[in-house]
């Protein structure tokens, strides 16, 4: 957040700016000398470093750099960025994620803390009220977003032109407003390559991107297909929620009634786990709220397999079929894992238990 860059992408230079613009500690910005180490009160004061953040707007936690204290006390800027030497990254970095993970309430300490400009401060009772009703409107908000764009994609009020037919919609929206994401994409979108780049990475579920261009709500990246009720795109707004709509993927065989649920399964969860490699790049941070639509598949089945020996006689009862939204909140969770309620949905519909193509939790080929 501190560069508008991807984390990869920050290196000793740019942090020497800091030092150099005399830039300040601040809501978003935070200087430690040293890694927390082992003991409790090293823990605790890094949890609260952590959720004071996730408590605000977010922001950084910069290792290895010294402030510059007068008369003893700390001015909020760099005197020197002496490094961790020795450092195992790899080890670190898991230690301080399963900290974060495991710690939410550490040694039955529970506390909230927020941050200013001044730093992090402890939430009083009032505060952490206002604090949950906040994220309830927070989502109740993108539920009624996400109603209000699956109708204006039933009414062809779409940001590409699309016709008549079968639809799945996926709707992937951030909880949290990050202003920093969208000056990320244009700094990589600066040239027809960088666009490209974004386009390919925004690849519509079960097709590829033949063009692409900027609009109101951000970028689109779409196919271009003579049948317009096979058209496919992704919208992606400039939080870094996306609205995907493919015409391709859901295709009745008339022979048997109904879709084939396993090819549409496979490909969502391609797009997520894209999306979500995405969402990592660009600083677009959880909670994310998910969900997918069907259009145009009443009195459809739901079929497991071409041969039909375990079909079951139930046909789909109604032509939209929204299975209620689940919430991402970790970017690095397999996408096949966070998508299986969803799934399981729509097999209901069918007259399914749930999704024939899961064990323990995770999904797997047919034989």
């Amino acid at each position: 957040m501190t560069f508008n860059l991807p984390l990869q992408q920050i290196n000793a230079a740019q942090l020497e700016t800091l030092r150099a613009d005399s830039v300040r500690e601040g809501r978003q910005l935070d200087y430690k000398e040293i890694l927390p180490g082992n003991s409790d009160d090293d823990k605790r004061e890094f949890l609260s470093d952590v959720t004071s953040f996730a408590n605000a707007a977010g922001g950084d936690l910069l290792f290895g750099i010294r402030e510059r204290r007068e008369a003893g006390r700390p001015t909020g800027e760099i005197e020197d960025i002496p490094g961790l030497p020795g450092l195992n990254g790899d080890a670190e970095q898991l230690r301080l994620e399963a900290l974060i993970r495991d710690g939410v309430t550490y040694k039955n300490l529970s506390r909230f803390y927020s941050r200013t400009s001044a730093g992090k401060y402890q939430l009083d009772v009032h505060e952490i009220r206002a604090g949950f009703v906040a994220a309830e409107m927070a989502y109740e908000r993108l539920r009624r977003l996400r109603a209000e764009r699956i109708a204006r994609v039933l009414a062809l009020d779409t940001p590409t032109p699309i016709a008549e037919g079968p639809k799945l919609i996926l709707h992937a929206l951030p909880v949290s407003t990050i202003e920093e994401v969208w000056p990320r994409v244009l700094a990589i979108m600066v040239n027809r390559e960088g666009e490209y780049k974004i386009a390919s990475a925004l690849a519509p579920i079960g097709g590829l991107p033949d063009t692409w261009r900027f609009n109101l709500d951000g970028f689109v990246a779409h196919t271009l297909r003579d049948d317009l009720s096979r058209e496919s795109y992704t919208q992606l707004f400039r939080d870094g929620g996306v609205e995907v709509v493919s015409g391709r993927l859901i295709v009745k065989d008339e022979r048997r009634g109904g879709f084939y649920a396993w090819g549409m399964e496979q490909n969502v969860i391609a797009g997520l786990a894209r999306y979500q490699k995405f969402w990592q790049e660009f600083g677009v941070t959880p909670p994310v709220l998910l969900g997918i639509t069907l259009s145009g598949v009443k009195g459809w089945k739901v079929l497991r397999e071409a041969y039909g020996f375990s079909d079951v006689d139930v046909a789909l009862d109604r032509d939209v079929v929204s299975p209620p939204d689940v919430i991402l909140s970790d970017l690095a969770s397999p996408a096949d894992v966070i998508l299986h309620p969803l799934f399981d949905f729509v097999w209901n519909g069918g007259g399914w238990p749930g999704s024939p193509n899961y064990r323990e939790g995770r999904r797997f080929a047919p034989s």
